[in-house]
């Protein structure tokens, strides 16, 4: 979209004021305060003094080329800042409101929006800066104003001056100062929090005295576990137990006799883990810190990626709930559920510092804790709907859980509920998990497992389609949307497309044309979707004009809604709508692993001859493989599946796909091999056209190997004698003269 010159320079004016506003959150030197040391290098000086001056007198042309000589120093962004600051304090200007009102200039604007950018780098710079941040601790302690000028610059420093604040009130030599200290923590308020109560575990009590009253003072609930814990402790005297139970009285969480610190400490952990807590990492900087506390060294902080601060965060709430009490189940499942969404939130290229190379994994951890604590964690994820912590978990299940875990009728099995998880591959990993456990008693939900072990199976990395529309116009749409990306099928009924949906290896949305049919034949056809467990986890999407649809899909994922109805425009929306239920995506590549993990797991079922779950239930699905142009891997699959099958159509289905010219050779050979089985499971059921069929396969230009693989199929079905001296006879070079009379009567 062009954006119109008026708005194109609003957004840049707005961006500059959000800029310059983020920079005076630590302002330049007023008149009476201390103005920072000039920069000991003279070109820079000289550079930074021309530009003030000519930028003041409006001769932008001779500014911009003295601000030219200023922004080749970006390198050292700490001096630039250090500069410039001593330039506008001598000249007793503000330095933000003159490089905002400059940024406004056309002529000035471009090079005064790079310096902008250069002074916010060298403030991150200053504020980490300890030497820095020690200067204005001491200022804390000077008056009233200088305490207030560095309470805005140690805002901007945040959390990271917390560490030098608590070494000065551990400090006898400094007592003159520990006054203003510990009011200068408790006006920093949410920012001092994080650290704050990593310091609860100091052993030194006279400084803890003075945590547990700040943090009182502060008021977040996010502290209540911490001092509680020390209310309550049997090791803190008795001055640290006062201390932490005044805070909590202050904050109303009451008296502390009556609360319950581990179980604070877990709802602390669940606070984490949704990024409801009163704890947050800093959005200014662009790392975490998470805070250690130790007695030689003080506050120590270890950096991490932002997008993982919460979850670490949940895991040591757990880690001090288990401490307090090591009877809470579910602080190991939320241990566990931190610790893989933390592996799924860690950005790629990023690294985790708290988990260095050869640090064992969620999974790890998982499967040594066990089935109940994991049947927790997969609870949880169905319950929020988070695929990368159920599919994680449900891969962790499969190499722990047994038989009497599936058929335990104490309770709902969470296993089980995932085979009705939106994310297919949540769904795949489920079954997979109970078809790995081969259970030999009957459980609630086993009529799912086969056919999702099918529908992977079928995967191509394709998305499927299933549409509903009015007679006139259903012909139309499938052959529309049919492509390379997205396989096709439907009717103008909820039955009929049902039926036809067979014909799809798996079916990710339904699209259903609700203008064109009655309101309460709409309602029908969603509930015969919702009813069928090949389409429950599809997205419903509605192609409508009503408004109403547009509110009934708000909050449910498996719900989509649009106005678009023509084929072509229609492919995109249908493929935005499978993405609305978080579903991780599945390429070529991943589809095939699943393909192959599934197919191995239906031949262990049928071999095993397994009580409870019918391989047969896959092969409506298996059938659709066959039929379809889908990739050789996910062929070969089927066919090894379908091969076990006791079905005539099973094994006619072999054959013709194996005789199929369009079949990739090797995709030919292995089916070819598949018909072997199954004539040696189930003996001979192909008709007499298939077998002479067979026979010209055998007879033809084919490759060796193919030849052999066909021969092979043709032998296992132990067809009369005359059909073996047939083939020796007809494949004969050398023999001269009339026909045999078999070969010529059999003509």
């Amino acid at each position: 979209m062009t954006r119109s010159p008026r708005t194109a320079s609003t957004l840049v004016l707005f961006t500059l004021f959000v800029a310059a506003a983020t920079m005076i959150l630590s302002p330049a030197p007023c008149p009476g305060q201390d103005a920072p040391a000039a920069s000991v290098d003279p070109e820079l000086r000289a550079a930074a003094d021309s530009f003030w001056h000519y930028a003041k007198i409006a001769r932008y042309d001779l500014a911009t080329t003295e601000l030219q000589k200023v922004l080749a120093q970006k390198g050292r962004p700490a001096e630039v800042l250090q500069t410039l600051e001593a330039v506008a304090a001598e000249r007793n200007d503000n330095l933000d409101e003159w490089l905002l009102r400059w940024s406004r200039i056309d002529a000035m604007k471009d090079p005064t929006v790079q310096l902008i950018s250069i002074l916010e780098q060298g403030r991150r710079t200053r504020v980490s800066d300890p030497a820095w941040i020690q200067s204005q601790i001491k200022r804390l302690g000077v008056n009233s104003r200088a305490f207030a000028l560095a309470m805005q610059n140690l805002r901007y420093s945040g959390e990271l001056a917390v560490p030098q604040m608590i070494d000065v009130l551990r400090d006898p030599n400094q007592r003159e100062l520990q006054g203003a200290v510990r009011n200068a923590l408790r006006e920093l308020g949410r920012l001092a929090l994080n650290p704050l109560v990593a310091a609860t575990v100091m052993k030194d009590h006279d400084t803890l005295i003075d945590v547990s009253l700040i943090l009182g003072d502060i008021g977040y609930d996010a502290a209540v576990p911490y001092l509680a814990r020390l209310a309550n402790s049997s090791d803190a005297p008795a001055s640290v137990k006062s201390a932490a139970t005044r805070a909590l009285r202050q904050m109303g969480a009451g008296d502390p006799s009556g609360l319950n610190a581990a179980n604070l400490f877990y709802e602390l952990g669940e606070k984490f883990y949704y990024d409801h807590a009163a704890i947050k990492a800093d959005p200014r900087s662009p790392t975490a810190n998470i805070w250690l506390w130790q007695e030689d060294k003080g506050l120590t902080r270890t950096q991490v990626p932002p997008e993982i601060f919460n979850e670490i965060m949940a895991m040591r709430s757990c880690e001090y709930a288990l401490k307090l009490n090591l009877d809470k189940p579910e602080a190991v499942s939320l241990w566990l559920a931190s610790d893989y969404k933390r592996e799924a939130e860690l950005p790629e290229g990023a690294n985790d510092p708290l988990k260095p190379i050869g640090t064992p994994s969620a999974h790890f951890y998982a499967v040594s804790s066990g089935v109940p604590y994991l049947n927790g964690v997969i609870t949880r994820a169905i319950r929020d709907r988070s695929s990368p912590v159920a599919l994680r978990a449900t891969k962790s299940m499969q190499e722990i859980i047994g038989r009497s875990a599936i058929t335990d009728q104490s309770g709902t099995n969470p296993v089980v509920d995932a085979l009705r998880f939106p994310d297919r591959l949540v769904r795949f990993e489920a079954a997979f998990a109970l078809a790995a456990a081969l259970p030999q008693q009957e459980f609630a939900g086993k009529e799912r497992v086969v056919p999702i072990l099918a529908e992977a199976v079928a995967q191509t990395g394709r998305t499927s389609a299933l549409v509903i529309y009015p007679t006139d116009a259903v012909a139309g749409i499938i052959e529309a949307l049919r492509g390379p990306q997205m396989l096709v099928a439907g009717a103008d009924t909820a039955e009929a497309a049902i039926a036809e949906a067979l014909a799809l290896p798996s079916v990710d949305v339904v699209v259903i044309n609700a203008d064109g049919f009655k309101g309460d034949e709409v309602e029908r056809m969603l509930g015969l979707i919702a009813a069928n467990p090949r389409l429950e986890g599809a997205v419903r999407l509605i192609v409508s004009q009503d408004a109403m649809w547009q509110a009934r899909t708000a909050n449910n994922s498996l719900m989509a809604v649009t106005k678009v109805k023509e084929g072509a425009a229609l492919a995109p929306v249908i493929e935005e709508a499978r993405k609305k239920t978080g579903s991780i995506p599945m390429d070529e590549a991943l589809a095939t692993q699943y393909a192959l993990r599934a197919s191995d797991y239906l031949l262990n079922l049928e071999i095993n001859n397994n009580p409870v779950l019918d391989v047969s239930m896959a092969e409506p699905t298996l059938l659709a493989v066959l039929s379809n142009d889908i990739r050789p891997e996910n062929v070969k699959a089927a066919g090894k599946v379908v091969a076990r099958l006791p079905s005539k159509p099973a094994q006619q289905a072999l054959l013709a796909k194996a005789g199929d010219e369009k079949t990739p050779e090797d995709a030919r050979i292995s089916l070819y091999k598949s018909v072997a089985t199954s004539a040696k499971l189930h003996g001979n059921q192909l008709d007499a056209e298939q077998v002479q069929a067979l026979q010209k396969a055998i007879q033809g230009g084919l490759s060796v190997e193919l030849r052999s693989a066909a021969a092979e199929a043709h032998g296992a079905l132990s067809l009369p004698a005359d059909e073996a001296k047939r083939l020796i006879v007809d494949q004969s070079k050398i023999l001269g003269g009339p026909k045999p009379a078999a070969a010529a009567s059999a003509q």
